[in-house]
């Protein structure tokens, strides 16, 4: 007799230890499943935000055509229906030559107004320079320093050097998340005017 009972509580220790063990497993199972879903959903929304956001450049036209060389150029933007907003400083516009190419960075208080202290500039030689930001509309919920949701902005920059006629221009404005504006430019033949549009 009591070797059976004592069979009996070894079997009933075996029996809690596995249960033990079931709720430690259990556990570690519903905690990875809880961080996998939290990074699924993560990035979930990275990829909508990725796919949704949009830069749309409605109009681009350069101005000095009177000198025989275009060398200020202005886009005309907007985002894109479901877009959510972008921060000009996590902006960056790539303008692009045959020969030279410069890189801009978003200048923040900037003018439209080139010849001013405090207006866009590009530095050919090092390839970098800045644009700056003139609001055209503002929407609902305007935030200086971003483009949202009902704004429209005019985009200023400056080319890496005159662009002459018949020259094919490279214009890309790249948000830090979202899809980029990527716009090709033919200049015309013949540069006869001061101003001169050139997209659509």
């Amino acid at each position: 007799m009591n070797k059976k009972g004592d069979m009996g509580i070894g079997t009933l220790i075996i029996f809690i230890a596995m249960i033990l063990v079931a709720a430690i497993a259990a556990g570690v199972l519903i905690q990875t499943a809880g961080s996998l879903q939290n990074k699924a959903l993560q990035t979930g929304d990275r990829s909508k935000v990725q796919v949704s956001t949009s830069i749309v450049a409605t109009q681009i036209y350069a101005e000095n055509g009177s000198t025989g060389g275009l060398t200020n150029f202005f886009a005309t933007i907007k985002l894109a229906p479901g877009s959510d907003p972008i921060k000009f400083t996590d902006a960056l516009v790539s303008f692009s030559l045959k020969d030279k190419a410069v890189n801009l960075a978003y200048k923040s208080g900037g003018t439209c107004i080139n010849n001013s202290a405090n207006g866009y500039k590009s530095n050919a030689a090092s390839g970098v320079g800045n644009f700056s930001v003139s609001y055209l509309i503002n929407g609902t919920n305007h935030l200086a320093g971003y483009l949202i949701t009902g704004d429209v902005a005019k985009l200023c920059m400056e080319s890496p050097r005159y662009v002459g006629e018949d020259e094919n221009v490279k214009i890309n404005i790249v948000p830090k998340t979202g899809s980029p504006a990527n716009v090709e430019l033919a200049i015309p033949e013949v540069i006869n005017q001061q101003r001169m549009f050139l997209y659509p």
